[in-house]
């Protein structure tokens, strides 16, 4: 089978499933401890996003010098998978609950100087009116559910604790990585006065729980749907981009870029091989596990 419609030769012209992937995908390596040429397993974070609001150290769960090949294998992406933890109230339930991002920055220190990205992505997003606000405004947003999916990742990380992704994109930098915030706040909405958006994509005042995610656990979890299929029919949200195009485009994009330098530009070459093959069988990976994924 080919995974792409550009010409290959010799064994690569046929790919069987898993044991090519095997060959074509950098090893796994410790989260905390990984070369630059191997892929990163995903990873759970120590901190959470308390009441709404909070910062995340990255370099609590790992290295500088790891972060940055992380983004080389992403090609300049942050994935971030998210356990929405929020109370079984007004119309959500244990299968379907809901919160909007107000804000989201990724703040890098580096031996050159001080890096800030905020533009963020989720697959989805709503118009919703905040809290002392004066009109709707589209937000980002993150859909989940109680309890824990049935989603095995592609290490020893707890896939299933998870909900869906947000990511930044093109996050390029110079020199040596000395410290790296993540900086989120949710959405208070004002359910009061308005209808079903703002009582679903509320949040509770609990907390959240963030991973860093590796290409493949990043699309897995998106692929999963987790919480919009039985979300209550009156809420009304729109679909983006996904994650498994914005991983496609930055690798396309940054894809052969190496060590911890500002990454390579639009009219950069194409990525290597097994970035683009890698891709291509994580998608026929994830139909094959479909059937074992109990979507929400």
């Amino acid at each position: 089978m080919k995974v792409f419609s550009f010409p290959l030769t010799g064994v690569f012209r046929i790919l069987p499933l898993l044991p090519l992937a095997v060959l074509l995908l950098p090893s796994l390596a410790p989260a905390r401890d990984i070369e630059s040429e191997e892929s990163m397993e995903s990873m759970e974070l120590s901190d959470k996003i308390h009441k709404g609001a909070g910062v995340i150290d990255l370099l609590e769960d790992i290295k500088g010098n790891d972060l940055a090949s992380y983004f080389n294998q992403t090609g300049g992406l942050l994935l971030l998978g998210a356990d929405v933890n929020e109370d079984n109230s007004g119309n959500e339930s244990r299968k379907s609950v809901g919160v909007a991002i107000k804000e989201a920055q990724l703040s890098i220190r580096t031996t050159e100087g001080d890096f800030s990205f905020k533009d963020f992505f989720t697959s989805t997003s709503a118009m919703l009116h905040e809290t002392g606000g004066s009109g709707a405004t589209e937000y980002a947003t993150l859909f989940g559910q109680g309890g824990s999916s049935q989603i095995n990742g592609s290490g020893d990380m707890d896939l299933s604790d998870f909900d869906d992704v947000m990511w930044f994109e093109n996050v390029a930098f110079k020199g040596e990585i000395l410290s790296a915030l993540l900086k989120v706040s949710f959405l208070p909405t004002n359910e009061k006065d308005f209808g079903e958006n703002e009582e679903f994509f509320d949040f509770s005042g609990g907390f959240e729980d963030f991973a860093l995610l590796n290409v493949a656990d990043a699309i897995l979890l998106e692929e999963a749907n987790i919480g919009i299929k039985r979300a209550p029919s009156g809420i009304v949200y729109q679909n983006n981009q996904s994650v498994t195009s914005a991983i496609k485009e930055a690798l396309a994009t940054n894809g052969g870029n190496t060590g911890g330098s500002v990454l390579t530009p639009p009219a950069a070459p194409s990525p290597p091989f097994f970035a683009v093959a890698s891709i291509g069988l994580l998608m026929l990976w994830k139909k094959r596990k479909e059937s074992k994924l109990e979507n929400a």
